[in-house]
């Protein structure tokens, strides 16, 4: 879990050779991701809704709608209740913190002690994650940018993003081995 994570929480290069087997393992499935959503043509139609407003950015911030997208229709993909899985991922990453830089370790420790994970699940919450980004853009680059205003944007058409999401995540959880099937047999909607 915590190489699944900890290349966006991580400055600079990462030394995966320095990295325990399981993290190893967590980061190198990270970037599969990262290649085959930067690549697959679903996400380049939601990355296309954003990019004249958003540029540059106009990725990341699918990445965080996605997220959303994904807390909101978590019980399709997911047997186990949202609440519970994100209390349990913040128990094991407070578990996994050796080798960490102290600054990574920082930032882990504030995802999990300042919940950062539940509240992708609501549209003030994916407003505040953006701000939030857009700070960490600023701080990074000196640029200043209104990563929040694509919130709006998905209140104003969220079937757009979540029938994009719908269509996309199956495949991905297909690419990286993961059936989803049982779980979704358990969707409540």
């Amino acid at each position: 879990m915590l190489g699944n994570l900890l290349p966006d929480l991580h400055r600079g290069r990462l030394d995966v050779d320095a990295l325990a087997p399981a993290v190893r393992a967590g980061v190198l499935r990270h970037r599969r991701v990262d290649a085959f959503t930067d690549t697959h043509p679903v996400f380049e139609r939601s990355r296309a809704r954003l990019r004249d407003e958003m540029g540059h950015f106009a990725g990341v911030v699918v990445d965080v709608i996605y997220d959303h997208c994904l807390s909101v229709h978590w019980s399709r993909y997911h047997p186990e209740p949202l609440a519970t899985f994100i209390e349990q991922s913040y128990v094991a990453l407070r578990a996994e913190t050796g080798g960490l830089t102290p600054r990574t370790h920082v930032v882990l420790s504030m995802l999990c002690d300042e919940d950062w994970m539940t509240p992708y699940g609501t549209a003030e919450g994916l407003e505040h994650t953006l701000r939030r980004l857009s700070a960490r853009v600023f701080e990074r680059c000196g640029r200043r940018v209104q990563l929040e205003l694509a919130a709006q944007q998905m209140a104003q058409r969220p079937g757009d993003f979540y029938d994009d999401f719908s269509e996309f995540f199956p495949e991905l959880m297909a690419y990286i081995g993961v059936d989803h099937r049982e779980a979704a047999s358990h969707d409540v909607e």
